[in-house]
């Protein structure tokens, strides 16, 4: 969960953002000046710094030079949020070294946007230690990609775990096959309503009380394709892992997953609109940890559980 670093010293607008940054999926920590936040940020992983430019100690151009002067990585983005408008304000919060400068007037919807644009540039450009943090972010971000450009419908993330393979129970069930360095499979675990309201989102009904199971079948298996090749895509960058296969669909009252064995997999639960569901990327593991470079993460990810 990506976690946002509040400045601000007025309780009832810091109680507002706190709530809107939370129901759009985002930790907060709140501060109200310049010592609080360093000390927050030095006891926590920060993905943005959020100031107002006017705080009763100092403003927030002293916070801006606070952190860019002892902060190694000089990519972090910083926000200043303020009710001033001219542009002396913004050139000099900019000379400073904020990412951007946005008015109070303009709401929080295009506050929340140029958040999600900046965090997503920031990690984006921070190297990972390990190719397992890499495969958690990239379910994550394909999944909450797809669901956001496919069904216009935004998904809150939850932590991604590591863990053995278990029994998953779901209404919906839509695997794809991976193969080559990594080896296993992504499936998607859904109750059927959200099933439902995804497909006709997905193909622009206005409801989706016409859609019987057997309609469900072809969206959900592209849906899955969808997110298995949005995972794909974003490891890419790094290497070609593997390849997928044609994705099925299972629809039922009471599914669960047909074998359990004690490979591991990568687990994400999701919510949206008061719903969960979850996806997994299970990694088929041969006795002795695999091969290549499936056998250098399981033997990394066996040391952890």
């Amino acid at each position: 969960m990506d976690t946002i670093l509040l400045v601000n010293d007025s309780t009832t607008l810091t109680k507002v953002l706190s709530s809107h940054f939370q129901k759009a999926g985002y930790r907060v920590i709140a501060v109200t000046g310049v010592m609080d936040a360093y000390e927050a940020f030095i006891r926590t992983e920060i993905d943005l710094i959020l100031t107002d430019y006017v705080l009763r100690d100092k403003d927030g151009l002293e916070v801006i030079k606070t952190f860019r002067s002892k902060r190694n990585q000089k990519a972090l983005p910083i926000v200043v949020f303020t009710a001033m408008e001219d542009e002396d304000t913004a050139k000099r919060c900019k000379e400073a070294g904020a990412s951007t400068v946005l008015c109070k007037a303009s709401g929080t919807g295009k506050l929340l946007e140029s958040i999600e644009k900046l965090i997503e540039e920031y990690k984006a450009t921070q190297p990972s230690a390990s190719l397992d943090q890499d495969l958690g972010r990239c379910i994550v971000k394909a999944t909450c990609d797809v669901f956001r450009t496919m069904m216009n419908l935004r998904v809150i993330a939850g932590d991604v775990t590591v863990e053995k393979a278990q029994i998953r129970r779901a209404e919906v069930i839509g695997s794809i096959g991976v193969a080559g360095f990594l080896t296993g499979a992504i499936s998607l675990f859904l109750p059927k309503s959200l099933a439902r309201r995804a497909v006709a989102a997905m193909l622009m009904m206005d409801s989706p009380e016409g859609l019987a199971d057997s309609d469900l079948v072809d969206a959900i298996g592209e849906l899955t394709n969808m997110v298995g090749g949005n995972i794909k895509t974003e490891l890419f960058q790094k290497a070609p892992l593997f390849d997928i296969s044609v994705p099925s669909v299972y629809i039922g009252d009471d599914l669960q997953r047909r074998t359990v064995t004690n490979d591991l997999c990568f687990h994400v639960p999701f919510s949206i609109g008061g719903e969960d569901f979850s996806v997994e990327f299970l990694m088929v593991t041969k006795k002795g940890g695999g091969t290549g470079v499936q056998a250098s993460l399981v033997d990394g990810m066996s040391q952890k559980s």
